[in-house]
């Protein structure tokens, strides 16, 4: 066997590729290996890496804020509102959370068994937050009637006009009939509107300022000329209405007669309204509402998250409702009522009648406010000598009620309350949660004190003995002759109980006995002149030429010339010069100078150092105390402000003269 040979090996295959294929086949072959080698990576790859917690972060913040709207935690305009404004945070917040994983993943010591792989995130995930940055950009220019998508950036007609065309402004005069103590109704679809009680002719006087927006000007005339406002009298009602014309803006400025009943209403401008005598209706959908010297009721709607309300000077009630941001009311007579959703800072000053105040989230009601209260959007509300009953509920509040004469109950919870009461003291009941209660009194009050807190302390300075029952501390007892009882219950916070010297609110002063009546005096001379005293100490000089010196006993002083020009200087120091040719010159308590030339020319000079020169062919100047160029907007708002006070100043001056003769 050993001396056999070996057997042959087998016959190795034939070089190459079988049945003949030549060197493709191979190519071929070494592909399809590199790409089975890379899908097997891929899939390694795939199964090593780790998913992003971004989507598990914004799915519980977006389920954490609909539980709170739901359960009535947070209200569910306001989410909206806020969402609209600060949604740009929501990729902030993004990119931090991304490059803090990057910040792991790069610096935690690594295995070397495994390879570094990036974390993903999904594209269910950036679908959401493509859906909540359009959602975010819906409500920054849709939410409470704003149509603008960022800053300056609009998608409705209108402003699409606007930003393609030209800009073409005009004015028009009207001058309508009005009957005495009826009713004018006005509504404007887009662009201010101005009312003044100052007319004393009868008349209703219509300012018109159009500015439209085309890249024709015969199309901006036809445009134009559809502007004009539609006026209609019926019976007693009159109604002036502007045309809706697309890629325009019409400016109202109107003088009634003071006894008129207006109703106003603007769906995108702004309302001013200022010496009226009657009701005022005012509906501002996308606008600020400013209301001055009205002596009617007045009842208002705001319907714009953004829009602000302010009354002062008003001797009627006032009653709004709606939703809104700032709010200022100041100096009524009449009962104040404000009803809706404000999520700014609110402002009441100086009301002498009852005052209602009721949001979603709180309800205040006082008897009458001799000073201030606000509410501001950061939580806190404040109010100082207020009469009462006194009844406030709100919630997640910081409280400072100062000087709070009569009855007072406070509910809240998520905050602190500090009271502080002033004689006479009525009855005082606080019902505070998750919050500390601190009531100072007058040092000589007499009240019976039922107090007590879970978790926290009790201190007073009556020298009354404190009780405990496990958690609680309880606080009871009576002060001096007892009368007006004291229950404040509260938990998670201290309860102080303070005395003090508290002066009581000041009582308005009766009115003073009317004085007998001064004799009444008027003599005449026979070249026609005269000299007249009035009861009221009134004194009217008139020469034979036909002028007239009108002196009042509290620095009133109005003069008419022969020739037709006239001086008028008021109690508070306003003067107003008239010149025989039509010219005025007007100087403001505050400073404030304007001149008005018999060819058209203005000059105005502001209290703060603002300059105004416009010439007779209508050039114009305008400046800023820092030399700043102002904007055609600024300019008339400016001008429109002084004219306004010119003719209030001939109203008071008209009316001075009419009752000198009474």
């Amino acid at each position: 066997m050993a001396g056999y040979p070996p057997p042959y090996p087998p016959t190795p295959p034939p070089y190459g590729p079988p049945n003949g294929q030549d060197w493709k086949y191979q190519r071929r072959i070494m592909r399809d290996q590199a790409r089975a080698q890379k899908d097997l990576y891929r899939q390694q790859m795939r199964g090593l890496r780790r998913r992003s917690i971004l989507g598990p972060v914004i799915v519980i913040l977006v389920g954490v804020i609909f539980l709170l709207t739901q359960t009535g935690h947070l209200h569910s305009d306001r989410v909206w509102e806020l969402y609209g404004h600060w949604w740009p945070l929501l990729l902030v917040v993004i990119g931090l959370v991304l490059v803090a994983e990057w910040g792991v993943d790069q610096f935690r010591t690594p295995d070397p068994q495994r390879p570094y792989v990036r974390r993903s995130v999904g594209g269910g995930v950036i679908f959401l937050i493509i859906i909540l940055g359009l959602v975010g950009l819906f409500f920054t220019g849709g939410h409470g009637g704003r149509d603008y998508f960022g800053h300056g950036i609009n998608f409705n007609s209108d402003n699409i006009q606007e930003f393609l065309g030209d800009k073409h402004e005009s004015d028009e005069i009207l001058t309508d009939a009005f009957p005495a103590g009826g009713a004018l109704t006005i509504d404007n679809p887009r662009g201010e509107i101005t009312v003044s009680g100052t007319s004393t002719d009868g008349l209703i006087h219509l300012s018109v300022h159009k500015q439209v927006y085309s890249r024709s000007d015969a199309d901006a005339e036809k445009k134009a000329r559809d502007l004009s406002p539609e006026i209609e009298s019926r019976n007693n009602q009159t109604s002036i209405k502007v045309p809706t014309v697309a890629g325009s803006v019409v400016d109202l400025n109107l003088t009634v007669p003071p006894a008129s009943n207006v109703t106003l209403t603007a769906n995108h401008g702004d309302i001013h309204v200022d010496s009226l005598k009657s009701p005022l209706t005012v509906t501002a959908n996308h606008g600020d509402v400013s209301l001055s010297a009205i002596a009617g009721p007045i009842t208002a709607h705001i319907n714009n998250g953004g829009s602000s309300f302010s009354a002062h000077g008003v001797t009627g009630a006032v009653s709004l409702e709606g939703h809104g941001q700032d709010l200022t009311v100041s100096d009524i007579a009449g009962p104040v009522t404000l009803s809706g959703d404000f999520y700014g800072t609110t402002h009441l000053e100086h009301i002498t009648s009852a005052v209602r105040f009721h949001t979603s989230r709180t309800d205040f009601q006082l008897g009458r406010l001799d000073g201030t209260m606000e509410i501001s959007p950061d939580a806190d509300l404040s109010a100082d000598q207020a009469v009462g009953p006194v009844v406030l509920t709100t919630r997640n509040r910081n409280i400072t009620l100062e000087r709070i004469s009569g009855d007072l109950s406070v509910t809240n919870r998520n905050g602190s309350v500090d009271l502080t009461s002033a004689p006479p003291i009525g009855n005082v009941t606080v019902q505070n949660r998750n919050g500390s209660v601190s009531l100072t009194l007058p040092d000589h009050a007499n009240f019976v004190v039922n107090a007590e807190t879970s978790d926290g302390d009790v201190e007073n300075d009556f020298s009354l003995p404190s009780q405990e029952n496990e958690s609680r501390k309880i606080l009871n007892g009576t002060i001096g002759k007892g009368g007006s009882l004291i229950r404040i219950n509260t938990s998670q916070g201290d309860v102080s109980l303070k005395k003090a010297s508290i002066a009581p609110l000041p009582i308005a002063p009766p009115r003073p006995p009317v004085a007998p009546a001064a004799p009444q005096i008027n003599i005449k001379d026979e070249d026609g002149s005269s000299v007249y005293v009035g009861k009221d100490g009134v004194r009217i000089t008139s020469g034979a030429d036909g002028s007239s010196v009108v002196v009042g006993k509290e620095g009133l002083r109005i003069t008419a010339n022969a020739d037709g020009s006239s001086s008028y200087k008021s109690k508070d120091g306003t003067q107003l010069t008239e010149g025989a040719d039509g010219s005025k010159i007007y100087k403001g308590r505050d400073g404030t100078h304007y001149t008005e030339s018999a060819d058209g020319g203005k000059v105005y000079k502001g209290s703060d150092g603002t300059r105004i020169t416009i010439s007779a062919s209508g050039s114009q100047i305008a400046k800023s105390s820092g030399g700043v160029e102002l904007s055609d907007s600024e300019v008339r708002d400016r001008l429109r402000r002084v004219q306004d006070d010119v003719r209030r100043t001939e109203q008071e001056r008209d009316d001075e003269r009419r009752s000198s003769r009474h």
